[in-house]
């Protein structure tokens, strides 16, 4: 079974940025890298210090090597040599020794050698033994305790304790003309090792002796110890800082972030009815504020919505009151044995011209909530509007004999990719409104600058200002109570600017420079009808 891990973002932040102070110092907690190049730098330093040794000694006339040359040598150094060196002869004897030559000199180096591998230990336990560096190095203790590869221990830093004659594997391979090199844990019980490195004393291509130069690594693992320990300390301010910066983004993004969506929880009451819009952080300048502003506008857009289907269902209820209404009275009228025929046959006819008045309110009803919804049921072909709208003209001058109508376009045809019972809609209503109120209609289709307008203009009455706020509403209309035409049902002119808005267009109305009447213009840009 999946399991979810739903962490707040408060905590996913604070998780966040321990993990990035961290990842630093547990990195540069080994620091393998440095280490190694020290102990080779140290290593190379043995070897050079050596090899100068070993080249002053075979300039001595002496086939051997001369004890009192090699003493006096060691001594001249006076200290400036900062490892421990042992001069030994062809048969591993020791034969000078730089501890030794050097205690009574100015810089002595050597005895400082000799102490270190002894005392130099307490000054490697104070930053080894803190609390924070254990802290911090205890799962790489664990790691090299219990789960690195085993490997072969140094030997001990006192293999030439007490002995006479130095016969170590660095020796032997000095003596046989090699570069001879061991390490082997320090003395003293310090955790550090001491490199000893055996370089051949060659006279007259002869080897006569050996030099024999070793150093501890207590200096570089002190380092060491103080660096991690630094790193840790700095780590402890490090985590410091990020709880800080937790709790600041604490309160700067989680507590407005679930502030917000408890508000969007409780904007609504349980039968879905909308009575808070003022969400949290809307004069915020970021990511925050720009959600707030977000919600407000969609709650806004859906409060607006639901009173729009509420005052539609309003509307519906009322325009279908009437014609049903007119039915039932008339139909019970028929019920009446003291009507003639003639009466009888009237409220038949009235009956069904209001059945036909309902079906038409019913098909436009439909008409505007699908496009409300979106819901097209054609797919967008390339419709040649020039063609259907002199069709749509055609049709309608049987309806109305009397008007004189024109159509004018500045291209042979125009062709858009849209649906085309839009098309036909929005045609069908512009041209039939404007022939129901004028005697002159003018129908224009222009397609220029990449924006697609169709105009309809009349010598009617005219669209005044007060009637500019509600000619697009639902049912609205201007004609008088008696007009008798069913085929308006005040649904015309909203269905064409549900239209315009599904298409992301506009429907504007102005007054008609060309017929003094009305003049509706239904205006989309191409590249909408491309998308």
């Amino acid at each position: 079974m999946k399991r979810n891990f739903n962490l707040s973002i408060s905590l996913q932040i604070s998780i966040f940025l321990i993990i990035v102070a961290f990842i630093p110092v547990a990195i540069t907690m080994a620091l393998k890298t440095y280490e190694k190049q020290q102990l080779l730098m140290m290593e190379s330093s043995n070897v050079q210090q050596g090899r100068l040794v070993s080249a002053a000694l075979a300039t001595n006339e002496s086939e051997t090597i001369d004890k009192d040359f090699a003493i006096a040598f060691l001594r001249n150094m006076n200290g400036r040599f900062d490892c421990r060196i042992r001069i030994l002869d062809e048969n591993g004897l020791m034969i000078a020794d730089s501890s030794s030559v050097s205690e009574n000199s100015a810089e002595p180096s050597a005895s400082v050698s000799k102490r270190t591998e002894s005392s130099q230990y307490e000054l490697l336990k104070s930053p080894e033994q803190s609390f924070i560096y254990r802290l911090f190095s205890f799962p790489i203790r664990i790691y090299r305790k219990y789960l690195r590869e085993p490997v072969v221990p140094y030997e001990t830093a006192d293999f030439y304790a007490n002995k006479s004659v130095f016969d170590g594997d660095e020796i032997k391979s000095a003596l046989d003309g090699k570069y001879g090199a061991v390490t082997r844990i320090s003395s003293g019980g310090q955790v550090s090792v001491t490199l000893y490195s055996a370089i051949p004393v060659i006279k007259n291509e002869k080897i006569c002796g050996v030099v024999l130069v070793n150093r501890s690594t207590y200096k570089i693992l002190q380092n060491l110890y103080e660096l991690r320990l630094d790193l840790g300390k700095i780590f402890l301010r490090s985590l410091i800082v990020v709880i800080l910066i937790a709790v600041f983004l604490a309160f700067r993004i989680s507590y407005p972030l679930r502030k917000l969506a408890r508000q969007a929880a409780e904007c609504a009451d349980k039968k879905g009815r909308i009575f808070f819009t003022d969400f949290t952080g809307k004069k915020r300048h970021d990511e925050i504020g720009e959600l707030s502003r977000a919600f407000t506008a969609l709650i806004d857009r859906l409060n607006r919505r639901i009173k729009f289907s509420q005052a539609f269902s309003s509307d519906i209820a009322h325009e279908f009151k009437n014609p049903l209404t007119a039915i039932r009275t008339s139909a019970e009228l028929l019920g009446s044995s003291d009507l003639s025929e003639t009466e009888k046959s009237e409220l038949a006819s009235a009956i069904v011209d209001e059945v036909s008045h309902l079906q038409t309110l019913l098909n436009g009803v439909r008409n505007i909530s699908k496009i409300d919804a979106g819901i097209i049921e054609e797919e967008h072909t390339s419709v040649p509007v020039n063609s259907c709208a002199k069709h749509i003209i055609e049709r309608l001058k049987n309806k109305y004999q009397t008007v004189n109508i024109e159509f004018s376009s500045n291209k042979d045809e125009i062709n858009l990719p849209l649906p085309q019972d839009y098309f036909d809609r929005v045609a069908e209503n512009l041209i039939d409104n404007a022939m129901s109120f004028g005697s002159k209609v003018f129908v224009s289709s222009v397609l220029e600058g990449g924006r697609f307008c169709f105009a309809v203009e009349d010598n009617g009455r005219g669209v005044n200002s007060e009637q500019l706020s509600k000619i697009f509403e639902r049912f609205y209309s201007e004609r008088s109570e008696n007009h008798n035409d069913f085929s308006h049902t005040g649904l015309g002119l909203s269905i064409v600017r549900a239209i315009a808005d599904s298409l992301e267009g506009e429907i504007c109305v102005s007054a008609s420079e060309k017929l003094g009447g009305a003049k509706f213009c239904f205006a989309i840009p191409i590249k909408n009808l491309i998308k």
